[in-house]
């Protein structure tokens, strides 16, 4: 409890990304500014105008767990439980998890579920006939498969969710997890998102929504949040879940918190299924209201990872309700390194604000050569990692696809 606000403490974090899998690689990655997009190889994506992608070619489901058990689900749940497996490590709490199963709990988003897995099992039926669907074709599908998962391997008993808000999930499971540390309901709670929608259908459909950028000929200059030359988004794969615990659970354990969410706001736009509020109106209450929940000022927040998809419908009005916030704050749109996971975007995000406020540096963004003119002039961070020994406050703050709109305010512990 900090001035009557209630505080959960950041202790573990696991991180499955196209810039490296484990928080360590991860973040080295994210700061010496590479770039995980390439040209798709998940299928084929011959005919397709959309040709890139950012995949986590380094993940390898048996460094978590064994094979048999990883045949059984879609990459969405490999991601999320492996993810999982390394935020506990990290935090160093199996030992409260197996001696109080009851006391944690998850909440593990998903944005699209098994959609690999849908696709396998729509082919299997072409191709082989009704009587060769795998048994395991639901339990792969479902929306709740990594929260499921993520539970029964680790044997976790207490509250589990599964936030499904498009590409504001990812946050929304953030403020979840915070609102049932708050409430009394667990001592520690396992918060994140897992994406795998490198797919035929779901890159089809959001071409034809003339969402993704299509500049092939450059994978690693294709996002370009509030950049003059912004195109659309670069697909993404991948998972981010963190450790939350109480402050009681944190003393007890004696552990060392890498930051800690003390502000949840949400909002809806109410004003089209899938393009943003052209003024950002409730982009930026959402923010407002997960500052005002932590007893802030918002010249208190130094830093936010916003949405930042690199689209021309959504940077201007989210720069501007940025802007809003605090004139000054610094920025950086890690989705220009990462691509856009959709519903994980938000958990791997919350994962960079934690380490830029453990570590006092804020990750630098790429390919903003040049701001657009309906973008607001802020402290965008470029090119290379900022020291800021000052930082104390950071927001992440996402909007999903129905006008969704999740933002947190994190602290230093």
């Amino acid at each position: 409890m900090k001035n009557g606000h209630p505080t959960a403490y950041i202790t573990g974090i696991g991180l499955v990304t196209p810039i490296g899998v484990g928080r360590k690689k991860f973040w080295d990655s994210l700061l010496a500014n590479e770039n995980g997009v390439g040209y798709i190889t998940l299928f084929d994506p011959e005919g397709f105008d959309v040709k890139i992608a950012a995949e986590c070619t380094d993940f390898e489901p048996k460094d978590f767990m064994a094979r048999k058990i990883a045949q059984r689900m879609d990459r969405l749940a490999q991601l999320a439980l492996s993810s999982a497996v390394m935020a506990v490590d990290d935090s160093g709490a199996r030992e409260f998890l197996d001696q109080h199963p009851e006391r944690v709990g998850s909440v593990i988003g998903a944005g699209t579920g098994g959609v690999m897995s849908f696709d396998r099992t729509q082919w299997e039926m072409d191709n082989k006939g009704v009587n060769r669907v795998s048994p395991f074709a639901v339990t792969k599908m479902m929306q709740n498969a990594g929260a499921a998962q993520v539970s029964l391997q680790l044997g976790i008993q207490g509250p589990s969710v599964t936030p499904s808000l498009a590409c504001a999930c990812g946050t929304d499971a953030m403020g979840m997890g915070y609102d049932l540390i708050r409430r009394g309901d667990a001592d520690m709670v396992l918060c994140g998102a897992s994406e795998a929608a490198i797919t035929p259908v779901t890159v089809a459909g959001f071409a034809a929504m003339r969402a993704m950028s299509i500049r092939n000929d450059d994978p690693q200059g294709a996002c370009r949040p509030y950049d003059k030359d912004h195109s659309g988004f670069v697909i993404a794969e991948g998972a981010s879940v963190i450790v939350l615990e109480t402050a009681e659970s944190v003393q007890r354990r004696n552990v060392v918190p890498y930051a800690k969410i003390t502000g949840v706001g949400r909002t809806t736009d109410a004003y089209n299924l899938t393009d943003p509020d052209p003024k950002g109106r409730e982009f930026g209450r959402a923010m407002a209201l997960a500052i005002k929940s932590a007893g802030l000022q918002p010249e208190q927040i130094g830093y936010i990872n916003p949405h930042g998809t690199g689209t021309v419908a959504g940077d201007g009005p989210e720069s501007w309700a940025m802007h809003s916030i605090n004139p000054s704050v610094r920025v950086s749109a890690t989705k220009s390194n990462l691509g856009h996971s959709l519903g994980a975007s938000g958990a791997i995000e919350t994962a960079i604000c934690a380490l830029t406020l453990k570590e006092q540096t804020i990750p630098p963004m790429r390919n903003l050569d040049t701001l657009d003119k309906d973008c607001a002039p802020l402290d965008y961070v470029v090119s290379e990692a900022l020291p800021l020994p000052t930082l104390e406050a950071a927001i992440c703050v996402n909007t999903g696809i129905g006008g969704h709109n999740a933002a947190i305010t994190l602290e230093r512990a």
